[in-house]
């Protein structure tokens, strides 16, 4: 293994651990923890981390950047923007860790980091302004070519979906999705979207 291999392998033990600890304890999770559960030392982490926000917005990046490029690879063919809701909506149906909350890095988590440091609620800002562009681009993709209404602007479109994205996760975190039948949810934004 190559010193750059090796690096990146010891971020990822201690991005991993972090979820780990992070399920239990939220963002309260001791760094001796962490690193006890990495089997790495505090030396270590600081090698890889200036502090505890630079761990979290490293966590939110690996968990959040995780879950789109899941998506990524559909939204490049035709009707990209329709399979990509298609997926995300399957996920939630089939009650995914990464919509429906489980181990690790939770939504509640993700806002209450936000509302703490102003470091973390920025590149979570990044993130999200990051995915609602490239939504954008790909809604305008599609409008182009006719498979997307076009009488709303991407833009709105974009917004619109990153908004019904972040509310089903808290959905299921409050226990609000009794009697929602969370598939209809996805054919009905589909039907929103879809060129009439």
């Amino acid at each position: 293994m190559s010193r750059a291999e090796s690096k990146q392998a010891t971020r990822i033990a201690l991005i991993e651990a972090g979820l780990a600890e992070m399920d239990g304890h939220g963002l309260d999770a001791s760094l001796d923890s962490i690193c006890e559960r990495a089997g790495l030392t505090r030396g270590a982490f600081y090698v890889h981390f200036a502090d505890r926000d630079a761990f979290i917005v490293a966590v939110m990046e690996h968990v959040l950047g995780g879950f789109v490029a899941g998506l990524a690879p559909v939204v490049g063919q035709a009707g990209g923007v329709e399979k990509m809701i298609q997926t995300y909506f399957a996920a939630a149906t089939a009650r995914l860790p990464i919509v429906a909350g489980g181990p690790g890095l939770r939504m509640h988590h993700l806002l209450e980091a936000c509302r703490r440091s102003k470091k973390i609620g920025d590149a979570y800002r990044q993130l999200l302004g990051a995915a609602r562009d490239r939504l954008a681009t790909l809604l305008a993709v599609d409008q182009m070519a006719r498979r997307v209404r076009d009488d709303v602007a991407a833009t709105a479109l974009a917004d619109f979906m990153i908004i019904a994205g972040l509310g089903i996760p808290a959905m299921f975190e409050l226990g609000l999705d009794a009697g929602i039948d969370v598939a209809t949810l996805g054919s009905t934004l589909r039907a929103l979207v879809r060129r009439s």
